[in-house]
């Protein structure tokens, strides 16, 4: 099969089809992880603003790569570490700014959905 069904239900949500049922329980599976990863992220919320996280838990967070992480920091400056003596860490009111879309590229879109999309076209190919 060319493209998922989770997929197309995404980018054409008004499209009707025919699925095999092994299609339709893989898309119920994409789609439930999705729900649980985006109420994982609500209840960060009720993290202190003050909770520092290693990079490992950023990338894992917001779902990025180290590279990414390390390019808003350096050339965007959108995420910056906070030195715990040898160590970086990074502010939970920072994350969840950008988890918010409080942070925008030069466009002014959010930059975490941008870099989500950009992610699922890498993904596609």
């Amino acid at each position: 099969m060319g493209i998922d069904v989770y997929t197309l239900a995404m980018e054409y949500p008004d499209v009707v089809i025919q699925v095999k049922v092994t299609d339709l329980i893989e898309a119920a599976h994409a789609f439930a992880k999705e729900l649980s990863s985006l109420n994982d992220l609500k209840s960060k919320e009720k993290i202190m603003p003050d909770t520092l996280f290693s990079k490992k838990e950023v990338m894992e967070l917001l779902g990025i790569s180290e590279t990414t992480l390390w390019r808003w920091d350096a050339k965007y400056n959108y995420l910056h570490p906070v030195m715990v003596g040898s160590e970086r860490r990074w502010r939970w009111k920072d994350i969840s700014a950008i988890i918010e879309g409080n942070i925008t590229d030069h466009t002014g879109n959010p930059i975490w959905s941008a870099e989500k999309n950009h992610n699922l076209c890498k993904e596609r190919k």
